[in-house]
């Protein structure tokens, strides 16, 4: 698998052109569940909202989001709870202090007796930010669309075509205009996985709110016809090979380094 030449590209920044936004690496993780019987989805979402108390007394970078299947063909756990830190010293003080500090301090703190998700399986990924044109924080939905596909590279494919090729493609939206409250981010697969995996890394497009969903819709005309001119499709033909799309409604919680 191609995955292991690239890995090393997670430790480091990437150059941009001019007027495109910053391409940045984080640690991530994801806990598959299913929501547990007399529990609510708000139940879930209290429960994750009072360990900010507890990463804030201990200061810890972390954050947290809520994953629902909208249109995720079939699965096995109808939540995922989302968590990311900046970088890997990050990571590992926090699950150090959760390992070791959470169990008193959640016996002193919380006001749950039980667990709302029951987890059946858990992965830890490298992320990176390839592009996306922000908008103001006052206009986000609470409930946002996110769209998850896994890609794998060809022969000549690697991360770092790829990103140069996101900040050219984020450049030339910028140009178009119409085409702002959107993310996308490259997971790549680091702990939790089984040998076999089939894929380099996961796609994930999130969007700010509907409204921008709806807007780059309608501009889709207009960005087939530019990213055809511009050869960027020919340029992710060489580098990816993708399967079929799944979406989901996120919810982002909180990020304690904020």
């Amino acid at each position: 698998m191609k995955l292991i030449y690239t890995l090393i590209f997670c430790f480091f920044s990437f150059g941009l052109i001019a007027e495109t936004s910053e391409q940045y690496t984080y640690r991530a993780e994801f806990f598959f569940g299913n929501i547990n019987e007399g529990k609510s989805y708000e139940d879930v979402k209290n429960q994750n909202m009072e360990y900010l108390k507890f990463l804030k007394d201990n200061d810890l970078k972390y954050g947290r989001a809520l994953f629902v299947p909208i249109w995720a063909g079939e699965t096995k756990y109808d939540i995922i709870q989302y968590g990311y830190w900046p970088n890997g010293q990050e990571q590992y003080k926090e699950w150090g202090a959760y390992m070791n500090k959470y169990p008193a301090w959640a016996s002193e703190n919380s006001e749950f007796e039980d667990e709302a998700v029951e987890v059946g399986r858990s992965v830890s990924m490298f992320g990176v930010r390839a592009r996306g044109i922000r908008i103001p924080n006052e206009e986000y939905d609470r409930f946002k669309f996110v769209d998850f596909r896994q890609c794998s590279f060809t022969s000549n494919g690697n991360m770092e075509n790829l990103l140069d090729l996101n900040s050219r493609i984020e450049s030339s939206e910028r140009e178009m205009g119409n085409r702002a409250g959107y993310g996308v981010h490259y997971l790549r697969p680091y702990r939790g996985f089984d040998s076999d995996i089939d894929y380099d890394f996961v796609i994930m497009r999130h969007y700010y709110n509907a409204k921008s969903r709806a807007d780059i819709v309608t501009s889709t005309p207009s960005y087939r016809e530019m990213m055809e001119k511009e050869g960027y499709w020919k340029e992710f033909r060489e580098n990816i090979n993708c399967g079929p799309q799944s979406t989901y409604r996120v919810e982002w919680l909180y990020n304690s380094d904020s």
